[in-house]
């Protein structure tokens, strides 16, 4: 899930923008009904990077994602959220 994040964030935008950010921490939902949502996780103290901006780029980019079945509770399915780190800097070949 991660690779198929970073691929679809089109690394480079993200790494151009913020040259100093090198990973994101996403909270991933998934709702009862399949339906996902994303969140951009940043520390509180965070007022460097334009986290309105970040997070309209993952809303963005993050449509059409493959449909993720919920988890399961005693037959039922329910909501389940997990954050996830995604890498935006690859290591230079340098």
């Amino acid at each position: 899930m991660s690779s198929l994040i970073q691929e679809k964030l089109n690394i480079d935008s993200l790494s151009i923008m913020y040259p100093e950010l090198d990973t994101i921490e996403v909270k991933i939902t998934v709702f009862p009904n399949s339906k996902m949502k994303f969140e951009p996780q940043f520390p509180k103290d965070s007022v460097v990077y334009d986290t309105i901006k970040i997070d309209s780029i993952l809303r963005a980019r993050l449509v059409d994602f493959p449909k993720v079945n919920p988890a399961i509770k005693r037959g039922i399915p329910v909501k389940t959220q997990f954050i996830l780190p995604v890498i935006i800097k690859a290591k230079d070949n340098k």
